[in-house]
């Protein structure tokens, strides 16, 4: 016989044994099986020989049990338990019941749980932990009938989408040969520093190569298609990479990697590797395999980054393996994908659902529901700031994302949007694998959108609906109600299918109604318990808010959806109309027994549905000193309110105290009455009866806890009840939810400078011709509607063209030609040209050149890289008047006749054109800034712009600024926007600065021309110039201020 004391925690005493003294084993005839609906098979479970034991404790303080299944490879099973389950389950020898095994956990833990007693049998057998499983003591797991053919075959399309395995070995002995020759070198301290160099230095040089825009991520040789295929081979590396860091991790904590292989997902080849045994290590083991991924992606990416820099000829793969490892990277960390980074917080902060409870949280707070950040307890602070974490990963990712589209993938467009249909599905299918992560999350979050639509329109039709919201009611703690009481419930009900972490029941609210669990599970809560605590589990058949629906009182519980839940709420004025006054004791000795049972230890830790099932099944009884303490039955139970009691040794027993029940036999007599006493009498103090209504023909399906995670990252499943159900552990001097709170903030600091940093990273313009094939050159339409090729391209329209294309631009257009490198040359209104050559020669710093063939019109050309990867342009205007070739960088415009050097090295026709400083127009009187103006990151072996022009010419005889030389006639064919007019120089304006005897590369405002050729030429010029011009203006010189600026006579070569 057993009685428990106020001033006691546990079931302490047994018959003829005084409190305090370790229980010893049981005995045989001592209890009596309790009630046969909790095993109807009468199954005896037996614990099966070769389980793993390990015992771990949580980071607040607490205590559980894993254990491993004795299968061997990826078969094996893992199951989480507290102490006291654990305790439970070593009693499975075959020799008690399920009934039996309810009355020895009252003993052990000191409270009434036998729904907790079913649930962890069930879970033991359905992981193949029993010898020989009761499963269908409770019910079959799962109806086994033939799915027609549509069905499986969206079936197996669907599972390939998530992630089908075409390729799987056992691979831990070859992990654990690795791990011991050559891997256990990789976590020692030296080389963790080692690692962190390279990552460093490999995130520094993949920065400047994405900036100086010198290497290609989607080309090979030109090639997409060859891009695309290196792309997924290098991806199957980075993910084996990766997956072999989390293996080699598992072995440096001691546990097994049985499996690993190949899978597709949406037909892209993956990697997977099986860590799952690495749920029986401890929690920081588990933060250590679970980061060891990131970790060995950033140091390889590094690696490959160096090898890069120092053997130019690898960079190509280089830049794109490590592409590839920092993507991997930032989508494993990120918090709102079921991923690594997901997976380290849950562990580290070891709060179940949290990923699901911060998606609830925040998408409530932003249709301004939900717990406001004040009324928050210290776990829901933490859950709030998991979903700051992941809002804002999603500004960075905006951020970062925005420059892979501005700098790549823009580029990838460009190159294949216009290559057919062809090279727009493979366009497609690339821009699908680099967002394949997200892709991932959203076809899973629309598919199971589809999934419940669907449903919810077969449950719109309540008259169909009717016999499966009956099936769910019967099946449930209500289903001992009479059948018309039943389909009064049904005709009322509605289903609710909350997303997981979403929180059904507030704490002091009063609910609509009460809750039945058809599938999945409801975890409750008490405000201000310690992170990760979970008090009550209500799986199927479970009925949440019946008491507050009877008596009209406010929630004690926070009520959270678990995965998979699918509930039936009931209004909770149809309850009282159906179920009408609650039956058991007068409202007044109600209420005596709620305070009294509130303050029995034993009936502490039951809900207030349960506490009140038992209150109405219990009666009262007032005895005189001297008379004894009589227990009717095997299973009843007394506890005591008032009053003082003396057991056979003599022990006295006062208010708050349980005595029963002894689980066999006639017990009769157990104490003796010292004064007055009032008791109350529980008929069946082993089960848990309805609340209202009758016995259920047989017990609901307990929720089982299976452990076989469609995922293989430690936690992908987590391990299953990852908290079991239960009080919360004793208070520690340390505030460890304080201190996890404070380290949030800190990471959300970090990432908010991230966020800064992102955004920021979008204000300056890539390289635009990185992703640009080395013999194409960028075509971008700034005004008007430019012929290229035979296709019109509108304005903002970009395109690559090649050699031999012919550009036409309008009157009224303007369109510039970007070399690789940054080097441009603008196309002014009514320009016709045609790209001769575009060729880049590689190298360490490469070297691009072209060379354009001018056929009408007006062009400028700023020869300046803005890449210190790439040497300035090597021009060549081809012009029938002479070729015009710069040297090194050169800001110059060019017509047919004319060329205006603003500043650089320019030849025109072999003969040297000195810079003279002015700003450059398109003949419109509208000054044109150089493409590439500012601080130029050009190779350091490139020299600086000469001081002085580097070729001596004569200067003209005359003081003015203007300079008119002898000119063939304009072209009168073409269409010009000053006809008969041939711009030479131009003349400062009145705010402009004074020119000087020293070409400067400052800007300055030009107006129009202001002299017009005035003589013809009589012959072809010739490549020298032979004699000065002896033609002299023949209109006034100008009052603008004298200039010695040396000037050229461009027409004669």
């Amino acid at each position: 016989m057993t009685y428990v004391e106020p001033r006691t925690n546990v079931w302490e005493a047994l018959a003829g044994r005084a409190p305090g003294v370790p229980s010893g084993p049981a005995d045989a005839g001592l209890w009596h099986r309790v009630a046969d609906r909790l095993d109807p098979s009468g199954a005896r479970p037996v614990l099966r020989a070769g389980i793993e034991v390990r015992h771990r404790a949580t980071v607040r303080g607490g205590r559980y049990v894993m254990l491993r299944s004795p299968e061997e490879g990826g078969r094996a099973s893992y199951l989480r338990l507290g102490p006291e389950e654990y305790q439970l389950a070593l009693m499975m020898d075959g020799s008690s019941t399920v009934a039996r095994l309810v009355a020895e956990f009252a003993r052990i833990a000191g409270r009434l749980a036998p729904d907790q007693v079913r649930r962890v049998v069930a879970d033991l057998a359905a992981n193949r932990m029993l010898e020989e499983l009761p499963v269908d003591a409770f019910r079959p797991l799962r109806e086994m009938r033939r799915e027609p053919l549509p069905k499986l075959i969206g079936g197996s399309l669907a599972a390939a989408a998530r992630g089908r395995r075409i390729l799987s070995a056992d691979v831990d002995g070859l992990v654990g040969a690795v791990y011991r020759r050559a891997g256990r070198l990789l976590f020692t301290r030296v080389a963790f520093w080692i690692g962190v160099a390279f990552a460093v230095a490999g995130v520094a040089l993949f920065a400047a190569t994405w900036q100086r825009g010198s290497l290609s991520l989607f080309l090979v040789g030109d090639s997409y298609l060859l891009g695309a295929v290196v792309l997924v081979l290098l991806n199957v590396v980075a993910l084996a990479a990766q997956e072999c860091g989390h293996a080699l991790a598992a072995k440096r904590v001691g546990r097994e990697v049985p499996a690993a292989g190949l899978m597709l997902k949406f037909g892209i080849p993956s990697v997977f590797v099986d860590t799952s045994d690495v749920w029986m290590a401890g929690r920081r083991a588990r933060l250590a395999v679970t980061a060891a991924g990131p970790a060995a992606a950033l140091g390889l990416a590094g690696l490959a980054q160096v090898i890069g820099f120092a053997v130019p000829a690898t960079g190509g793969v280089a830049f794109k393996l490590a592409f590839l490892f920092y993507l991997h990277t930032f989508f494993n960390l990120s918090p709102l994908l079921p991923l690594d980074g997901h997976y380290l917080l849950m562990d580290w902060l070891e709060i179940p659902d949290l990923r699901a409870r911060a998606l609830s949280w925040s998408s409530g707070r932003l249709r301004l529901r939900g717990t406001r950040w004040r009324a928050l307890d210290r776990e829901g602070r933490l859950v709030a700031l998991y979903a700051l974490l992941g809002l804002l990963w999603l500004a960075v990712a905006a951020g970062l994302g925005g420059r892979l589209w501005t700098d790549r993938v823009r580029g990838l467009t460009i190159g294949l949007w216009h290559e057919g249909v062809l090279g727009r599905l493979l366009l497609i299918a690339m821009v699908l694998g680099l967002a394949a992560p997200i892709l991932y999350a959203v076809l899973g979050r629309l598919a199971g959108a589809w999934r419940l639509a669907r449903q919810r329109a077969a449950e719109r039709d309540r008259d169909a609906d009717l016999p499966r919201r009956l099936a769910a009611l019967h099946a449930s703690e209500l289903g001992g109600l009479p059948e018309q009481a039943l389909h009064e419930l049904a005709a009322h009900a509605r289903w609710r299918h909350p997303r997981t972490g979403r929180q059904l029941v507030r704490s002091g609210d009063s609910p609509a109604g009460l809750l039945v669990v058809a599938d999945g599970a409801l975890h409750g809560r008490r405000p201000g318990d310690p992170g990760g605590t979970i008090r009550h589990h209500a799986g199927p058949g479970g009925v949440v808010g019946l008491a507050a629906a009877l008596t009209g009182r406010a929630a004690q519980l926070d009520w959270f959806a678990a995965a998979g839940a699918t509930l039936l709420a009931v209004p909770a004025e149809a309850v009282t109309a159906v179920v009408g006054p609650m039956p058991g004791p007068a409202p007044a000795e109600r209420a005596e027994a709620e305070a009294l049972f509130a303050d029995t230890p034993a009936l502490a830790a039951l809900e207030d549905d349960q506490r009140l099932a038992l209150i109405t099944a219990a009666y009262p009884a007032d005895l005189e000193p001297g008379a004894p303490v009589v227990l009717p039955g095997p299973t009843h139970a007394v506890v005591v309110e008032s009053g003082v009691i003396a057991m056979p040794d003599g022990t006295e027993l006062r208010r708050g105290t349980l005595v029963g029940p002894v689980g066999d036999g006639s017990p009769g007599a157990v104490a003796q009455t010292r004064t007055p006493v009032r008791l109350w009498i529980m008929p069946d103090a082993s089960d848990l009866p309805p609340l209202i209504g009758g016995v259920r023909p047989g017990a609901p399906l307990p929720s089982l806890r299976p452990s076989a995670p469609v995922a293989v990252r430690p936690g992908a499943g987590h391990p299953p009840l990852a908290v079991p159900p239960g009080p919360p552990p004793p208070p520690t001097e340390y505030d460890v939810d304080g201190h996890f709170e404070r380290r949030m903030w800190g990471f959300a600091s970090l990432l908010l400078v991230c966020a800064l940093v992102s955004v920021a990273l979008n204000v300056k313009p890539g390289p635009a011709w990185a992703e640009m094939p080395a013999e194409r050159v960028l075509l971008t339409v700034e005004r008007g509607q430019t012929l290229a090729d035979r296709s019109t391209i509108p304005a903002g329209g970009r395109r690559y063209v090649a050699a031999g294309a012919q550009i036409r631009v309008p009157d009224a257009g303007q369109a510039t030609l970007t070399f690789p490198g940054g080097a441009t040359v603008v196309l002014c209104a009514g320009s016709s040209t045609q790209l001769d050559r575009a060729e880049v020669a590689r190298g360490r710093t490469s070297s691009p050149s072209g060379r354009l063939a001018l056929g009408s019109g007006r062009v400028l050309a700023d020869t300046t890289s803005t890449s210190g990867a790439y040497r300035p342009l090597a021009l060549t205007v081809l012009r029938a008047q002479g070729d015009v070739v710069n040297g090194g960088r050169s800001w110059y415009a060019a017509d047919l006749v004319t060329v205006t050097v603003a500043k650089g090295t320019v030849t025109v026709g072999g003969a040297a054109s000195p810079a003279s400083g002015e700003s450059l127009t398109c003949g419109d009187g509208v000054v044109v800034t150089p493409p590439a103006a500012g601080p130029s990151d050009d190779p350091t072996e490139e020299g600086t712009f000469p001081a002085e022009p580097s070729v001596s010419v004569t200067p003209s005889e005359t003081a003015s600024p203007e300079v008119t030389s002898t000119t063939p006639a304009p072209d009168r064919t073409r269409t010009s926007r000053t006809p008969g007019r041939a711009a030479t120089t131009t003349r400062p304006s009145a705010t402009s600065t004074p020119p000087s005897t020293r070409p400067t590369p400052s800007r300055s405002t030009a107006t129009a021309p202001t002299t017009d050729p005035t003589t013809e030429p009589t012959e072809e010029p010739t490549e020298e110039p032979t004699e000065e011009p002896t033609e002299e203006p023949t209109e006034e010189p100008t009052d603008d201020p004298p200039t010695t600026q040396p000037t050229t006579d461009t027409s004669a070569g």
